[in-house]
């Protein structure tokens, strides 16, 4: 093509216009008349809809684009060229539209609105947590409410928090005990050799006094009647609910001691932990438990005795014995309390959580190969070679994980661990995930993949024991119980020294490091930093046990919940609520609720009242009742369907339930079975003789059985969505339960080899009894 003709082509290309055949406008391009039809489309309304500002600029654009002279037959396209011409749109596309555009000046905001905005501004840019925002507004509204009062205080102003810790030291005789530091090994001078700086320390710590801040506790009156738990308490002959129950305790009062009332009990904890972000610096803290005030006040935590190994002896810990790597007398025998070895308590988070929970783990992740021999020791020190008992494939493991992985949208927040797959990744994994792994995952998971029925049974054992120990209240016979699964596994829990394991837990004492790792700044003085944190919290922590600071300044709280968001009934021993959200004065007879048509929710509820009350339907009561999304009963909030549906609550299964089922059998006798269904919601009837109940709506899972390993372990398969009978969807069971017959809010784990069938679990619970026996069905509602 000569120059000339290319030339030509691209006026030709630049003069196409193109027409609307609705109205009279031209468009220089096919994509332009697309966007344009599609004012047209819809009814007539639609034009005239338009902003007339719109087509006054329309009608600018078509007289500057009026090609009215131009010969036609030049508008011709040729069709060896490839025009850009075939675009597709979607329907809301090149629609016209009218943006507001609003401009901020200096008179937009109040200056209270400005100054939240500056406060929201400092939040985001120091990466402040919500509930500490929270936190702060509440206390500048107190502030401003309270101004006239504050400023009529002399040099009234908020202080920084230097100012703050210096007027509370000399405020509180709470004190540290600053020591000089120096090294007897190194043999660097304990002071600074400066002329200028004589007597100055290289290096300071700071202690503080466990019986000062004691002594202080006692001297306040307030304090003081808090301190008087321990003389006061009673205890249950037969149950161990607190240290106090323990053997360990009773010898100690038998042989003099806590015969003041005003004597204090407390437990010595200590643990090293590395700070990783600051020089990586190794720390031990010595964290102190004051069991003389009540265990809702204290932040609360098991003794193994291997039956082939005796407890070493108390002269052991007085003079040493290297043979038992006790190298020289333990400080601690230098106590009157000094009992040995239970002295040294042993608590759940490092015994049962990090102890055996990691010991499981790394018994079913050994590699093995062909040399890999397993020996038993016989007691005449012989050996015998045997097959590695604990080996679990790696594919086995990689199903494992995918399973937790799975399982974890169906576990309730009331589980406290993660349940992030630890066969993937074992870093970062905390001790309640490791406590959660040990009670909840290898009896469901990983025993069914164990290669002998015998080690199978061994490691439920250990399971089953260690859930015991973890029970706030401990009777004989559970004791008895627990050492029988001990003595399985060659070993059990020397439990009656101490009392219950949970009384006496390390859990504040991690919180503690927690907060200490966050806190410790410095990366060349890491002890010295710590030192004043350590005498900081503790004037700050005796301060708000003397006096409650925030009702003196009557601190402007959140707003509590109203009367109207929650729902009792009047002289229910539960205490049960229903809470919000709420849907008011459903009636059943025609109303859909929640996705269920209102008659299918009448026949459950008239089952309901037939399977336990024997009313017939002409004795059902009010259709119309009050909905509500979620229950409190038992110090335990029950989600369900529908409130996950308007929070997009989709993480966490907080709506699973265990419930009993009263029905009569074939002897016309009531007995009472198992089932686990979904709340789909809650709401309130009344009956026919004018008496309110909560009640449940809940979809009851197709099947409900006990584990083939274990009938200990209950495992339910749900409804599938494709399981299709005679060419028709199944139709899901519902039915209608007194929130008073839920059990327990219940986990799903995923059942390895079918996707609609989980393994129930409950948290710090543990099922004794033969589940397939006390089973429910479907038939029975």
């Amino acid at each position: 093509m000569s120059s000339s003709n290319a030339s030509h082509q691209r006026d030709r290309i630049s003069t196409q216009q193109y027409q609307c055949d609705q109205c009279v406008l031209f468009f220089d391009n096919y994509q332009k008349l697309q966007n344009h039809k599609r004012i047209h489309r819809g009814d007539s309304a639609t034009m005239t809809e338009i902003d007339q500002s719109i087509l006054d600029d329309v009608d600018m654009y078509h007289d500057e684009n009026d090609t009215s002279n131009e010969d036609e037959s030049s508008m011709e396209l040729d069709n060896t060229i490839s025009y850009k011409c075939a675009c597709n749109f979607e329907d809301s596309e090149g629609e016209a539209h009218i943006y507001n555009s609003s401009q901020i000046s200096t008179n937009t905001f109040t200056k209270a609105e400005l100054m939240s905005i500056h406060l929201s501004q400092l939040m985001l840019q120091h990466r402040i947590a919500r509930a500490a925002y929270r936190d702060i507004v509440q206390f500048i509204n107190t502030v401003i409410r309270d101004h006239d009062n504050i400023m009529m205080e002399p040099g009234a102003k908020i202080s920084h928090g230097e100012t703050v810790d210096a007027l509370l030291k000399s405020k509180s005789s709470v004190k540290s005990h600053e020591y000089d530091e120096s090294c007897v090994d190194c043999g660097k001078p304990q002071y600074k050799t400066d002329p200028n700086q004589s007597q100055t320390p290289a290096a300071s710590m700071k202690l503080m006094s466990v019986g000062d801040m004691l002594s202080q506790m006692l001297a306040d009156p307030a304090t003081r009647e808090l301190l008087c738990y321990r003389a006061n308490r009673e205890s249950v002959a037969g149950q161990l609910t607190d240290i106090f129950d323990g053997d360990n305790y009773k010898q100690l009062v038998q042989q003099g001691l806590f015969s003041n009332p005003d004597d204090i009990a407390i437990g010595l904890y200590t643990d090293g932990f590395v700070n990783q972000k600051k020089g990586k610096n190794s720390y031990t803290i010595i964290h102190c438990i004051i069991f003389s005030l009540d265990p809702s006040i204290r932040q609360n935590g098991m003794y193994f005795d291997d039956i082939s190994a005796r407890l070493r002896p108390l002269e052991d810990f007085k003079v040493g014995n290297s043979s038992k790597n006790i190298y020289q007398p333990s400080i601690y025998t230098q106590l009157s309390t000094f009992s040995g070895s239970s002295f040294f308590a042993l608590d759940e988070l490092h015994l049962i959580a990090r102890g055996i929970g990691k010991l499981v783990y790394d018994l079913i992740t050994v590699t093995l190969t062909k040399e890999t021999k397993f020996y038993y020791t016989h007691p005449d020190n012989t050996l015998n070679t045997t097959e590695y008992p604990f080996h679990i494939p790696r594919a086995d493991l990689v199903t494992i994980g995918n399973c937790i992985t799975s399982s974890q949208k169906y576990i309730p927040t009331s589980f406290q661990g993660s349940f992030d797959n630890i066969f993937a990744k074992i870093d970062g994994t905390h001790a309640v995930d490791w406590l959660d792994f040990l009670l909840y995952l290898v009896p469901t998971l990983v025993v069914p993949y164990l290669p002998n029925r015998a080690v199978k049974t061994a490691l439920l054992s250990l399971v089953k024991g260690c859930a015991l120990a973890l029970q706030w209240t401990l009777t004989s016979e559970l004791l008895d119980e627990m050492e029988s699964y001990f003595k399985h596994w060659h070993s059990f829990l020397y439990q009656q020294q101490q009392g219950p394991l949970r009384c006496y837990f390390t859990r504040s004492m991690e919180r503690v490091i927690g907060v200490f790792l966050k806190l410790i700044k410095s990366k060349s003085k890491g002890g010295r930093n710590a030192s004043f944190l350590v005498e900081q919290f503790a004037i700050h922590n005796y301060t708000s046990m003397a006096i409650s600071i925030c009702d003196e300044i009557n601190l402007i709280w959140l707003k509590l919940y109203g009367r109207e968001s929650y729902m009792d009934l009047p002289n229910d021993p539960s205490g049960a609520q229903l809470w919000e959200l709420f849907h008011q004065f459903v009636n059943l007879n025609d109303d859909l609720v929640e996705g269920v048509g209102g008659p299918s929710v009448k026949e459950a509820l008239l089952k309901y009242y037939w399977r336990t009350t024997g009313l017939t339907g002409h004795k059902f009561g009010d259709s119309v009742v009050v909905v509500a999304a979620r229950l409190w009963m038992d110090l335990t909030v029950y989600s369900s369907c529908m409130y996950r549906r308007k929070k997009n609550e989709t993480s966490r299964g907080n709506h699973y339930v265990m419930f009993t089922c009263p029905y009569r059998n074939n002897r016309n006798v009531i007995v009472h079975s198992w089932l686990i269904s979904t709340v789909q919601f809650y709401f309130q009837h009344v009956d026919f003789y004018g008496f309110p109940h909560f009640l449940a709506f809940v979809e009851v899972m197709k099947e409900h059985d006990a584990d083939g390993h274990d009938s200990s372990v209950p495992i339910v398969k749900q409804q599938s969505q494709s399981t299709h009978t005679l060419g028709h969807q199944t139709q899901p069971t519902y039915a209608v339960i007194s929130v008073n017959d839920i059990c327990h809010q219940v986990g799903l784990v995923q059942y390895p080899p079918n996707g609609n069938q989980f393994y129930v679990i409950v948290p710090y619970y543990i099922f004794n009894n033969n589940m397939r026996i006390t089973k429910g069905n479907l038939s029975i509602l």
